[in-house]
């Protein structure tokens, strides 16, 4: 018995440290790098900064980088994108999850086939040009609800197929209309993944590089991700890695207030789930 604790007590000691040196020491690094200064900052190194410039670091990057129009144009796009994708993917799983039809078959492999192939960022990007929607932030929603939309329908329809059928069978026997039933019945019993979902989603939207890289040329659309790429593009002489660092910073605080916010309902809506089933 102690021989086996050792062991266990040794596995779990060597997963720490791990996880602490491939997570925490760049977590670290990009920290107490946005809080020095030009020259110190391109050491790259995760020492204290013998000078602190966390002020002017700060105020700089809000400055140079438009930092708050930045954010309301991200909370904006990854606001509307993963609301569309949440209402569009959890309808559209319990329908392949029910459904015994081949047409429907055919349907989901159709529509999860993204899962597997890489983006298509240009034909995606010719038919916003054809449609005129590049350069604007609606051709940037539609483009990323299309580019999402297979790994959301793929995770959904998974956790629906394990849902029980004999509490929409019961609202069907009480006179409950199929729409009825969905958002009654199957909707609260699809919290938990619906929840994973927004975070992973989320995470993925928010952080999106490409997409706002190829459709977005106006500044003042621009998101958080493009305007780091192009405070560090910016800069003429090296770059300034105390700018970067802070503004990377800025960009995740967002994230991790998400992050905060639904760690606990995830945990609570999975062990409701687990209960349920």
């Amino acid at each position: 018995m102690n021989a086996r604790f050792v062991a266990r007590s040794a596995r779990l000691v060597a997963l720490s440290v791990v996880a602490v040196a491939l997570v925490g020491v760049p977590l670290w690094m990009v920290v107490v790098n946005s809080f020095k200064t030009q020259t110190e900052a391109a050491a790259l190194d995760i020492g204290l900064p013998t000078q602190w410039a966390l002020v002017a670091n700060y105020v700089a990057v809000f400055e140079q980088s438009d930092y708050l129009r930045g954010l309301g144009n991200s909370l904006l796009i990854t606001g509307v994108s993963v609301g569309a994708l949440l209402a569009i993917g959890a309808p559209a799983a319990w329908a392949f999850a029910r459904s015994r039809s081949r047409v429907m078959a055919v349907l989901y492999w159709t529509a999860v086939v993204g899962v597997l192939l890489p983006l298509p960022v240009v034909p995606l990007v010719f038919l916003m040009q054809q449609v005129g929607l590049q350069g604007t932030q609606l051709g940037l929603i539609l483009f990323t609800v299309g580019a999402r939309i297979s790994m959301v329908i793929f995770l959904m329809t998974g956790f629906a197929r394990g849902l029980p059928r004999e509490l929409e069978e019961a609202a069907s026997m009480d006179g409950a209309s199929r729409a009825r039933t969905f958002v009654s019945v199957v909707l609260p019993l699809m919290s938990p993944v619906m929840l994973t979902t927004f975070v992973v989603v989320t995470v993925l939207v928010w952080n999106d590089f490409y997409g706002p890289l190829f459709l977005i040329a106006n500044p003042e659309h621009a998101t958080l991700p493009l305007g780091l790429y192009r405070l560090s593009s910016g800069i003429s002489q090296a770059t300034a890695w105390n700018y970067v660092f802070t503004h990377v910073v800025l960009v995740s605080l967002p994230l991790i207030a998400v992050y905060a916010f639904a760690q606990r309902r995830i945990v609570e809506g999975v062990t409701a789930g687990a209960i349920r089933g």
